[in-house]
């Protein structure tokens, strides 16, 4: 893979950061989420991934090839661990969301969260585009998804780094890419991969003994339907009680009828 990712370093401004992925498509942030609150969170997902099998993910229409031969997948994440909500807080994703989501919509929501774990021998992701959820659009379609995936363990170039195609969100829709321009996300524990629903990107392979863990959310626009109902895949009680922004990112209200005509 001859291509590279920008990376940034804490406290880089977010014009900065958003400037590069508006040319590349995607980024990488150092320090996104401090070592503690990483622990936490490996913490609290552990009980969840060692209850499921492999291949968790039952898909006729995408099949193995797309959710992986040795993959776990969890989705409900505020509902496991309430360290999610500093993810939906970050302002570096909110940043990306003001940027490329705010001249279609005044507000967002959370589309869908996953912890997704690559064993051994996991082979390499189909590429695709987040944004295809909503192939309603016509082509070219504007960003109407900002991602991250933040590292819950080092991602190697040996252990299922995510292989993005930087540049990819101004290809023609049916452009393939081709080896050379394909880079990986190579990035410590605690770093995420920031990046726009229409690059090209999947996991990677892993050849090797450890088990890779990113943590996925991304943001959509405020019209679109989420892929995930977190009120029923986390619980209402569990979403009530996350801090703000985060309850109402994930569909919370306590408005009620008096605020109809």
């Amino acid at each position: 893979m001859a291509q590279q990712l920008a990376s940034f370093s804490a406290g880089t401004p977010i014009e900065e950061i958003v400037a590069t992925i508006a040319q590349d498509g995607g980024a990488i942030a150092n320090d996104f989420l401090p070592q503690d609150t990483i622990d936490e969170l490996v913490r609290d997902m552990t009980p969840h991934l060692e209850a499921i099998d492999w291949c968790n993910t039952d898909d006729d229409q995408l099949g193995d090839e797309f959710f992986g031969f040795k993959t776990k997948r969890l989705h409900g994440l505020p509902g496991k661990s309430a360290r999610v909500a500093d993810i939906l807080a970050h302002p570096i994703l909110h940043g990306m969301s003001k940027h490329f989501l705010k001249p279609l919509s005044h507000r967002v929501h959370f589309s869908t969260g996953e912890l997704m774990a690559l064993g051994k021998g996991e082979t390499q992701q189909i590429l695709h585009r987040d944004a295809d959820s909503w192939h309603h659009f016509p082509k070219p379609r504007p960003e109407v998804l900002v991602s991250v995936n933040v590292a819950l363990t080092d991602f190697t170039s040996n252990n299922g780094a995510t292989v993005v195609a930087p540049g990819s969100h101004l290809w023609d829709p049916g452009r393939k890419a081709k080896p050379e321009e394909l880079a990986q996300a190579i990035m410590p524990r605690g770093s995420a991969l920031l990046y726009t629903g229409n690059v090209l990107h999947g996991g990677g392979s892993n050849r090797t003994d450890e088990i890779r863990i990113g943590l996925y959310c991304g943001l959509t626009l405020s019209w679109l339907t989420p892929l995930e109902n977190h009120l029923i895949t986390s619980g209402v009680e569990a979403v009530r009680n996350l801090p703000e922004p985060a309850r109402t990112l994930c569909g919370f209200t306590e408005a009620g009828w008096d605020v109809l005509p």
